[in-house]
């Protein structure tokens, strides 16, 4: 269970609310060295699912084809950060949304082990980077534990050091 370590009053990391609590973009820090980031959530989100937060600090489920038509970083709903929800958040709530730490849930599709490559899939999660569906290889993310599904997404712990993409298929690295 995460907790604030910020001198801020009444910082709940995990749960959401369908009241506003604080400004959106705030920034808090955790245990297990975690930075957080208070968003609005356009969309249902679920444990573990990377999150697109847009400078306004509206958040929505972060996929490898937003990041290729448009949502991008100089995209058209202007610049844009990842981080990860770590709890349910109902679309309409404010959450802290995690950006940095340890221990922190990722939703993986496939099977990725701890030190490979992996890339966003369609539906907010990685994929493995050999993966046809990935879209955007993903870096700032190390699996501390193997990631094995098939058919639905399973949650891994990681490690986030400000989750970011490249825009390339990884069919086209060296």
């Amino acid at each position: 269970m995460s907790f604030s370590t910020s001198s801020i009053l009444g910082v709940d990391l995990n749960n959401a609310s369908t009241t506003q609590l604080f400004t959106l973009n705030q920034k808090v820090t955790g245990n297990d060295s975690t930075e957080w980031q208070y968003v609005y959530a356009t969309a249902a989100l679920a444990t573990g699912q990377f999150v697109a937060i847009n400078t306004g600090g509206t958040a929505n489920i972060f996929t490898g084809v937003s990041a290729l038509t448009g949502a991008g970083v100089l995209g058209t709903t202007g610049n844009l950060d990842i981080g990860v929800a770590q709890f349910t958040v109902a679309a309409g709530s404010y959450a802290f949304i995690a950006k940095r730490g340890f221990n922190l849930y990722v939703a993986c599709s496939g099977t990725i082990l701890p030190n490979t490559g992996m890339g966003f899939g369609t539906g907010g999660q990685l994929v493995p980077e050999a993966s046809v569906a990935v879209n955007a290889t993903a870096f700032g993310i190390a699996i501390t534990n193997t990631a094995a599904s098939t058919a639905t997404a399973s949650v891994a712990t990681a490690i986030l050091t400000y989750p970011r993409f490249a825009l390339y298929a990884s069919s086209v690295l060296p």
